[in-house]
């Protein structure tokens, strides 16, 4: 009786282990496959795609510090993802828009509003 409630507890602390370490593995492989898209220039050129894989990963980190494996297993499967995609748009360059060399600012800046006798809003 009292082997088998051992043993029993024995499977259920191991479970729980593993758990903690496949997550910790799995959260590596997404940390250098978002390196793998940062090297290929996503922060530039696929700033949407790398944007969401960056905050997958940073709320993958913090349900990990939680210990909620699960919840940041999902998130790593998410950031995994979209880095793949970051890192795909980035070496396709189809992510980067052509630069016109127009810029939509205008170059004068309209007129200080006036009062009725033209005096100005400070004055």
């Amino acid at each position: 009786m009292l082997k088998s409630l051992f043993t029993a507890a024995l499977f259920v602390g191991l479970t729980g282990c593993y758990a903690a370490t496949r997550s910790t593995v799995d959260l590596g492989q997404a940390e250098r496959q978002l390196a793998a898209a940062r090297a290929a220039g996503a922060p530039e050129r696929a700033v949407y795609a790398w944007t969401m894989a960056d905050e997958y990963m940073k709320k993958a980190r913090d349900e990990w510090a939680r210990s909620d494996y699960q919840r940041a297993d999902e998130m790593v499967k998410k950031a995994t993802e979209w880095a793949s995609k970051a890192a795909e748009l980035a070496r396709s360059g189809e992510a980067v828009p052509a630069w016109s060399g127009e810029s939509s600012i205008p170059a004068q800046s309209p007129p200080a509003p006036a009062d009725e006798d033209g005096s100005g809003v400070w004055q």
